[in-house]
């Protein structure tokens, strides 16, 4: 790489760039070698976030048997140190600090910048001032009632106006718009009647764009099918949900059209002619998540539009989100040659296969620690730097639960949770790919994998602490680097409490400034026999309204809000991830769906014993940018928070280290 492209890197770095994900069609599937001998049980059943997300081991005495991913199996990784220690020293003067970037003129960032920097999982720390906005189908009418009101009314039904006073979005000065239809002219020189989704002014960038439409659960009554209308193809319909009905899609970036075509081409990658890796990360479809959506981000410097026209439906869900920057902030405006796609689909590795990210680092090294009752297994990290990349490796014959992460800088305490808590679900251990954490298996282990960041600026100790009474083996690998950044990753970690009928709702707080990355919600005990049943006076009847059914809080609304009043409000609990009609009753209705790299199931059983747990890390557009702290308002029900369910969760954020 010559010069002058390490410096514009090292530009790019010391900013903003990166690419908040939204979705894409990578399996998340459990690494594993198949056919080969069965290795020793774990001492508690295992699940896998999969194909088939969430299949539990039948009994801690059978073998474990691997389904065969789609992805190659985890290399084997020797380990480095043959002595088992409690502690070992690293530091970082030893390695060559990394150069600083010449050069005064900024550069202006392209999609395929902020892409190149999502795969390589670089801006993670970076905390830029943005203000974040949304654009959507929430009922906002409904969530101004009491509790929320009805939590299931976010979308266009069919006899519904376009331009209702229901749905509004906030501009950038905070004003309260209805949607609106405008005339465009065709690419046959013709009038048109268009819906006008998004009008955003610069300089900023969408960072994701998704659309559910209609489902085979809508298929069960006779004004639902109604509803739906003729479906030429049921194939079709599966895989896409009607998509297609909605005509053109249509991106209009500073006043140009940057692209124009039926809507199925842009979510399945054929507008930009990505190959299937890319078309994996970058988009998704209705049979995958219960959504139709993608993740290319469209930078625009004055003005974007997004519209919809020729089709024979108007959008009943979509959620578009994105970042408004400084003025001073230049963006490259979007068009499709943007997007090489030799380099990207090279990159797109990092993503597919995570765990091996590592692996691809300079200075990454292996240590075999031991931890037990008495003493903590400790690796300490001297000067200033950041660890790239961590990897915790621990033999299938233990169990990893009574393990407690904890991170500190210099004195404060950073991280402090189980350590499955911090890999996935609080309390089981599930196997799955993400892209920035995961945890897979190999031949004879777990390998606990994070990519986030961990920067420090005066030592940092990351320490195993064993609260159970069998000493434990593990193995610790780091890539670290000594550049430094002014952040901190932290992690906020609640344990599961039950909430109350038409309680307020579940609300979690995080201090100062920085950026929300990662949000687990850990759902269970959902309480429907406790709901009170609502009747209605002029039917005798159960109020049809006002009901609840099984997973029903799973319609509640989440309302991130800070301190200066940026807000976003997602219109359900599989929304904030990405997904639509609960990731289609966790990828059974239909089947074959798959988590994202970004989020998805860690765990889901649907009926009155149900539960799920819900996961999505955001990268850097997607990030939510708080200012003078964050609220995070979990709404738990269907009409007025009516579910006494148990919520908890694992927030994870970058913050300055000096906040």
């Amino acid at each position: 790489m010559s010069s002058s492209r390490i410096a514009r890197a090292l530009v790019l770095l010391a900013l903003l760039c990166g690419l908040g994900l939204v979705g894409s069609g990578v399996y998340l599937a459990a690494s594993g070698e198949t056919n080969r001998a069965p290795s020793t049980a774990p001492p508690d059943p295992v699940e896998r976030a999969d194909r088939a997300p969430v299949i539990v081991i039948p009994t801690p005495t059978q073998p474990v048997q691997t389904p065969t991913p789609p992805n190659s199996p985890v290399a084997d990784k020797p380990t480095a140190t043959p002595t088992p220690v409690h502690s070992v020293t690293v530091a970082l003067d030893q390695i060559a600090p990394l150069p600083k970037p010449g050069g005064a003129d900024l550069p202006a960032y392209s999609a395929f910048d902020f892409l190149q920097d999502y795969v390589t999982n670089r801006t993670y720390p970076n905390i830029v001032d943005g203000t974040p906005w949304t654009n959507s189908s929430v009922n906002v009418e409904q969530y101004q009632q009491p509790l929320g009101g009805v939590s299931y009314w976010d979308f266009w039904s069919e006899p519904e106006n376009w331009d209702s006073p229901f749905y509004m979005y906030q501009d950038d000065d905070g004003n309260w718009h209805p949607y609106q239809t405008v005339t465009v002219r065709d690419a046959a020189g013709q009038n048109v009647n268009a819906y006008l989704l998004v009008d955003r002014k610069g300089p900023g960038v969408m960072d994701k764009i998704w659309f559910t439409e209609d489902a085979v659960w809508m298929l069960t009554t006779e004004q639902s099918r109604k509803d739906v209308g003729p479906i030429p193809d049921m194939q079709e319909f599966i895989e896409w949900g009607d998509l297609e009905k909605l005509g053109i899609f249509r991106i209009e970036v500073d006043d140009q059209i940057a692209y124009a075509g039926p809507i199925k081409d842009w979510f399945s990658g054929r507008a930009l002619a990505l190959t299937p890796e890319l078309t994996q990360i970058l988009t998704w479809r209705h049979r995958e998540y219960g959504s139709s959506g993608s993740i290319i981000p469209i930078p625009y410097q004055k003005h974007l539009r997004v519209l919809l026209y020729g089709g024979s439906k108007k959008p009943k869900w979509f959620m578009a989100t994105g970042v408004r920057f400084a003025d001073t902030v230049k963006v490259k405006p979007f068009e499709k040659s943007d997007l090489p796609i030799a380099p990207m689909t090279r990159l797109a590795q990092n993503v597919l296969q995570p765990e091996r990210y590592i692996d691809s680092l300079d200075h990454a090294r292996a240590f075999t620690l031991q931890a037990d009752a008495q003493n903590p297994a400790a690796l300490y990290l001297t000067g200033a730097g950041a660890v790239s990349a961590l990897q915790i490796q621990i033999p299938k014959n233990a169990d990893p639960k009574p393990l407690w992460l904890r991170v500190t800088y210099g004195s404060a305490v950073g991280v402090d949770l189980p350590l499955v808590a911090f890999f996935g679900d609080h309390s089981h251990l599930v196997l799955h790919r993400s892209t920035p954490l995961g945890a897979v298996e190999a031949t004879d282990r777990y390998i606990f994998y994070s990519n986030l960041p961990l920067p420090f600026q005066n030592g940092m100790t990351i320490a195993l602490e064993n609260r159970g009474a069998r000493a434990l083996e593990v193995t610790v690998r780091v890539a670290v680097t000594r550049d430094t950044r002014n952040a901190q990753l932290r992690v906020l970690y609640r344990p599961a409490e039950k909430l109350s009928v038409y309680g307020p709702d579940y609300a979690v707080e995080l201090p100062g400034d920085g950026k929300l990355v990662g949000l687990v919600l850990v759902s269970e005990d959902q309480g429907l026999d406790a709901i009170p049943k609502i009747i209605d006076p002029k039917t005798g009847a159960e109020d049809a309204v006002k009901r609840a059914w099984t997973m029903g809080y799973l319609e509640g609304n989440l309302l991130m809000l800070d301190g200066a009043g940026r807000r976003r409000l997602f219109g359900g609990h599989e929304d904030w991830a990405d997904g639509g009609f609960y990731f289609n009753r966790g990828y059974t209705n239909p089947p074959g769906g798959a988590n994202r790299p970004f989020g998805g199931i860690l765990r889901y059983r649907d009926g009155a014993d149900g539960y799920a747990t819900i996961f999505r890390y955001f990268n850097d557009l997607a990030a939510f940018r708080f200012l003078k702290g964050l609220r995070m308002n979990f709404g738990h029900g269907t009409w007025g928070n009516n579910f006494p369910v148990k919520f908890g969760v694992t927030a994870y954020y970058y913050q300055t280290a000096t906040n």
